[in-house]
C-alpha cells in the first residue's frame, strides 16, 4: 500500500471503538453543544464565544468517536458559525485557504513526486543500511534528524521533510520481513509506521523549542519580554531551552520505542534488504531530478531569512516555497528513456493526496479564528488570575497545563499571544520573574501532542494515514502530562540559574 493509500484514511470513519460508542459519539456531540448552549455564557464570555466553544466541544466528540469520516467533522464550522452568528460564512471559510493549508498541498505533492519514481524507497533503504533494521535504532535516528532540523528550519518544513522517507522505512522493513517469512500473518499496516510518523511530527515540535528562531512563538516571547524592558538573548535561551528539547526527546523516545524493545525483524530481513538496495541499481534521471527539486525546497526553506533581504522576495514563505516546488515538478520533463514525454509529476498523481487532512486543519483553524475574535482567549487566560499565592511550582504547572490544553484547539501562536499580558499580571500578583513565566507559556504553546489539528506537524503525521486518533490522543496525552511537568521543573530550578 502506498503512501497516498494510507493518507486516503484520513477521511474514514474507523476510529478503533466499537459501534455502540460510535453510535453514541454521534448523539452526544450535538446534544453537548446545545446542551452548552442552553446554559447560557459563563461571566466575562461573549454569547458568540461560548457559541465557539459548544461548536468546538460537539468536534471534538466527533474527532474522537468517528461517527463521521474526521475530515467531514472539520466542515462543521461552515454551517455551525453562520449560522450562530459567531462568524459570517466568509470567515468562517477562510481559515480552509490559509497559507498553512496550501503548504500542506505542495508539500505531499513534492511527496507524491518522490515516491511516484521510488525516491523515497532508495534514500529509506539507504538509511536503513546505515542504522540497522532494529526498531528501537529507528525510531532514534529519526528523532534526531526531525529535532536537529527544526531547531532552525521550520517544524511543519522539517515533518513535511521526513514524513516520506519515515513511511519509506516502514514500508520497506515491513516488506523484507513478510519476503523472508513466507506464509506468515501480514498485518493491514506497516507495524512502524505509526511510531516513526509520530516520531518525525513530534520530534519536530520538540526540537522547535531550542532556540529562538525554532519556532514563531519563541519569538513572539522574546518580543514581549523586549517590550517590557528585558532581554533574553540567544544563548540564555538555548541553555535553558536544550535541556528541555533533550528531556522530551527523550520522553517521546522512551514512549515510542519501549513497547519495541528487543524486537528484531527476522533474520533474512537484513539480507534482503541489501539485495533490494543492489536491485535499484544507479539512480535513475527522473530519481535525480526530483532530487533536486526536493533539495532546493529544503535549502530555500532553511535560507529562506536570507533570501528575503533579496529584492522583490520581502514576502517568501514556507507556502509559496512549497507551492513553487510543486509548480516546478509539473513544468520539468522526467527524462525518463522510456517515457520521453511524461513530467516529473502529473495530475493524475498529484489529485491522490490526502485532500482530507487539508479540511482537518481547515476546521481547526476557522474554530481558532473564531475563538479569537470573540476574546475566548483573552477568557481562558484570565482563569490564570485565581493562581496568586500558590507556590511558584503550582504556578508554573497551571501555567504550563492551561497553556498545553488550549493549544490542543487553538493556533499556538493566538493562544501565547492571548496568555503573555496575563503572564505580567501573574508576576506582579506573585513575585515571580515575568521571563521564567513567559518562558513557561512558550515553551508550553509547542507541546501540544494530542490532537490532530493541534499543530501542524501532527496534523501532517495523521495525514499519512497510518496512526489511529485514540493512539495518538492515548500516547499524547502521556506526552503533554510529561511536558507540563518537564517544563515547570526546568523553569522552576534550571531558569533562574542560567538568569542569575
Amino acid at each position: 500500500m502506498t503512501q497516498a493509500q494510507d493518507a486516503a484514511s484520513v477521511a474514514s470513519t474507523d476510529s478503533g471503538l466499537s459501534p455502540a460508542a460510535t453510535r453514541a459519539g454521534a448523539i452526544l456531540g450535538p446534544a453537548l453543544a446545545l446542551s452548552m448552549l442552553s446554559l447560557g455564557a459563563p461571566e466575562g464570555l461573549s454569547p458568540e464565544g461560548w457559541r465557539t466553544l459548544a461548536l468546538l466541544a460537539w468536534m471534538v466528540v466527533w474527532w474522537l468517536t468517528g461517527p463521521v469520516p474526521i475530515a467531514a467533522t472539520s466542515l462543521l464550522p461552515l454551517i455551525w458559525l453562520p449560522l450562530s452568528g459567531a462568524a459570517n460564512a466568509v470567515d468562517a471559510s477562510a481559515a480552509y485557504a490559509s497559507p498553512i493549508v496550501f503548504l500542506f498541498v505542495g508539500g505531499f505533492m513534492i511527496a507524491m513526486a518522490i515516491e511516484r519514481w521510488g525516491l523515497h524507497a532508495r534514500i529509506a533503504l539507504g538509511m536503513i543500511a546505515a542504522v540497522g533494521t532494529r526498531p528501537v535504532a529507528l525510531i532514534g535516528s529519526f528523532a534526531l534528524a526531525s529535532a536537529l532540523l527544526s531547531m532552525w528550519i521550520s517544524n511543519t518544513a522539517t515533518t513535511l521533510m521526513l514524513i516520506p522517507t519515515a513511511i519509506g522505512v516502514a514500508h520497506a522493513v515491513a516488506q523484507c520481513d513478510r519476503d523472508a517469512r513466507p506464509g506468515a500473518d501480514t498485518p493491514a499496516a506497516p507495524p512502524l509506521a505509526a511510531p516513526l510518523a509520530l516520531m518525525v511530527a513530534w520530534a519536530a515540535s520538540i526540537g522547535g523549542i531550542g532556540t529562538p528562531v525554532g519556532s514563531p512563538t519563541n519569538l513572539i516571547a522574546m518580543s514581549y519580554l523586549q517590550k517590557e524592558g528585558l532581554r533574553l538573548d540567544f544563548a540564555q535561551w538555548m541553555l535553558i531551552a536544550v535541556p528541555l528539547m533533550l528531556l522530551m526527546l527523550a520522553a517521546v523516545w522512551a514512549l515510542l520505542a519501549w513497547p519495541l524493545r528487543g524486537r528484531r525483524t527476522s533474520e533474512g530481513a537484513a539480507r534482503l534488504l541489501a539485495e533490494r538496495r543492489r536491485a535499484l541499481g544507479p539512480m535513475r534521471a527522473p530519481e535525480r531530478r526530483v532530487l533536486a527539486v526536493f533539495a532546493v525546497v529544503a535549502l530555500a526553506w532553511m535560507c529562506a531569512p536570507l533570501l528575503k533581504r533579496i529584492d522583490g522576495l520581502q514576502a517568501l514563505n514556507d507556502t509559496a516555497i512549497a507551492i513553487a516546488g510543486a509548480l516546478l515538478l509539473f513544468a520539468l520533463p522526467s527524462g525518463d528513456a522510456a517515457a520521453p514525454r511524461t513530467r516529473l509529476l502529473d495530475w493524475d498523481t498529484a489529485v491522490r493526496i490526502p485532500w482530507g487532512v487539508a479540511l482537518l486543519f481547515g476546521g481547526g483553524l476557522s474554530v481558532a479564528a473564531a475563538m479569537e475574535s470573540h476574546g475566548v482567549s483573552e477568557w481562558l487566560g484570565a482563569s490564570l488570575s485565581g493562581l496568586r499565592g500558590l507556590s511558584p511550582l503550582l504556578v508554573l504547572l497551571a501555567l504550563a497545563a492551561l497553556t498545553v490544553l488550549a493549544s490542543e484547539f487553538m493556533s499556538n501562536v493566538a493562544t501565547l499571544a492571548a496568555f503573555l499580558p496575563v503572564v505580567g499580571a501573574v508576576s506582579l500578583a506573585t513575585g515571580m520573574p515575568p521571563l521564567v513565566l513567559a518562558f513557561t507559556a512558550s515553551m508550553s504553546a509547542t507541546l501540544a501532542f494530542m490532537m490532530p489539528a493541534g499543530t501542524a506537524p501532527n496534523a501532517i503525521a495523521y495525514g499519512t494515514g497510518a496512526i489511529p486518533i485514540q493512539r495518538m490522543i492515548r500516547t499524547g496525552l502521556w506526552l503533554n502530562l510529561i511536558g507540563i511537568a518537564a517544563t515547570a521543573a526546568i523553569s522552576t530550578w534550571w531558569a533562574p540559574r542560567v538568569l542569575g
